[in-house]
């Protein structure tokens, strides 16, 4: 049995979990029960794990690639060091940047890439370097400033040379005989939150006055025609009809060579509401014969209605920043992930902090980052990632991993921290102690194993410093 989830259906999805992040902030949601729902997303980006890559030998070596299974899930959240919330605003949409070049002959819009070029012939109709899907092809165009626009006709796969800058909401033709359609401009905002050197952000919604509606019936017109075949006979100004299920549809020879075969045809009226159709010759009004023209049909949503759809936003872009002011920490991390619906306990809506936190009976003499944290009497055992003095109080924020002398004992024991223990670090005893005071040891902000975590990105190390800020770019492909 063959069986496919189609491209559109994957920008589907893309905008369906934008939407539910946008729902996820919505708290006042309730279904038919007075329940709270369950679809709605809360999106949070993490960084993890203090320590850098080591190959076998325990020498410095490139992130390797993530694991997909339930135990590296439960790593991520022993080695969490903080999270915030990704709002629905900083989630956009994307679509390749497929940049004009003067000289080059780009791919046009139609609705029937990956056919059959005839019944059983086992040929295909593909994009200018083979593509069978549209999705894949260059039938669109971001421009140096920043306009996006789709390609009608390609003047019979002509180098374009004119780069298109009219925002007019109709079609429009080129000196160079491309036609192009304006689709968006890529907003200032949008440009510095999202765009990438592979991507370009969509807009939320289409531009009003900009769109070609369908008919009634989610139908097509019919800009562009492809000539399969030239014919013979032909005068300038003949007419083919377009016969289907839509109406008006009408195109004229433009150009015939010496023997009537056709060279050019334009559309003069594109007619409305065709799912299917062929191109004949208007009777009384066409010389010649043997022609084949194809009819390339518009979306059933119109032209610059639904963008996503159109050029095939698939992808999102999320943008999330970490401020100088967000965490304590001033520790290298070499994992950022995100994570949807994790239980976190937090008066802050937007910040989590995924270490444990104790305060100590006195100061420390600067104790570096990564050192073994390990208790007298209890035996327990972590990893220092940060410590600080609050005005007149000492602070530690440390991580329990399942590795030796680093959160587990010899006996794969992980044994919490208790209040009033004595402090060794890295093998040497303190003076100082963890307070006795209630509340003095803290709980992660984020319940461990709670939520999924929908993506990993193992990097080189990042360095935190006190004055430093890290703003993230994630493409996420559905």
């Amino acid at each position: 049995m063959a069986a496919l989830l189609t491209d559109r259906f994957r920008v589907v999805l893309a905008e369906n979990f934008r939407s539910r992040v946008e729902l996820g902030e919505n708290t006042n949601i309730q279904n038919a029960l007075g329940n709270p729902e369950e679809f709605p997303i809360n999106l949070w980006l993490f960084f993890a794990r203090s320590s850098t890559w080591v190959n076998e030998n325990g020498d410095p070596d490139n992130p390797p690639n993530p694991t997909d299974n339930q135990e590296q899930a439960f790593n991520l959240y022993d080695q969490m060091l903080g999270l915030k919330k990704v709002e629905s605003s900083n989630i956009r949409g994307v679509i390749r940047n497929n940049t004009w070049t003067t000289g080059t002959v780009y791919d046009v819009y139609r609705h029937d890439y990956g056919s059959e070029t005839q019944p059983y012939s086992n040929n295909f109709i593909a994009g200018r370097t083979s593509e069978s899907k549209l999705y894949e092809t260059n039938y669109y165009v971001v421009t140096s400033e920043f306009k996006i626009y789709k390609c009608l006709d390609n003047n019979n796969q002509a180098n374009s040379t004119i780069e298109p800058t009219s925002i007019s909401s109709a079609p429009f033709k080129e000196s160079d005989g491309y036609v192009w359609k304006y689709m968006y401009s890529v907003s200032a905002s949008d440009f510095e939150k999202f765009k990438t050197d592979d991507y370009i952000p969509i807009p939320t919604s289409f531009i009003a006055g900009n769109e070609i509606n369908p008919s009634s019936n989610f139908g097509g017109a019919v800009y562009n025609v492809i000539i399969d075949s030239p014919g013979s006979g032909y005068t300038i100004d003949d007419l083919f009809d377009i016969k289907g299920d839509g109406t008006d549809g009408k195109v004229q020879v433009t150009s015939v060579d010496s023997s009537g075969a056709i060279i050019s045809v334009r559309v003069i009226n594109p007619g409305q509401s065709y799912t299917f159709g062929t191109v004949e010759p208007t009777a009384n009004q066409n010389s010649g014969s043997n022609a084949q023209i194809k009819a390339i049909f518009s979306p059933k949503e119109g032209i610059a209605r639904n963008i996503a759809l159109e050029l095939g936003a698939y992808r999102l872009a999320l943008n999330a920043k970490f401020n100088s002011t967000d965490f304590p920490f001033e520790n290298d991390f070499s994992v950022v992930g995100l994570i949807y619906n994790p239980t976190i306990d937090l008066n802050s809506t937007s910040i989590a902090i995924g270490t444990y936190k104790m305060k100590l009976t006195s100061a420390l003499s600067s104790p570096p980052n990564d050192s073994k944290i390990k208790c007298t009497s209890s035996g327990a055992t972590g990893k220092l990632i940060h410590y600080e003095q609050v005005g007149s109080e000492y602070f530690i924020w440390y991580t329990q991993e399942n590795i030796f002398d680093y959160g587990i004992d010899s006996n794969n024991n992980k044994i919490p921290f208790e209040l009033g223990d004595s402090i060794i670090i890295d093998g040497t005893n303190l003076t100082s102690s963890i307070s006795t005071n209630s509340g003095s040891i803290s709980q992660p902000e984020i319940t461990r194993g709670s939520g999924e975590i929908i993506y990993i990105d193992n990097r080189n190390a990042i360095t935190r410093a006190s004055d430093q800020s890290e703003d993230f770019k994630i493409i996420l492909e559905f």
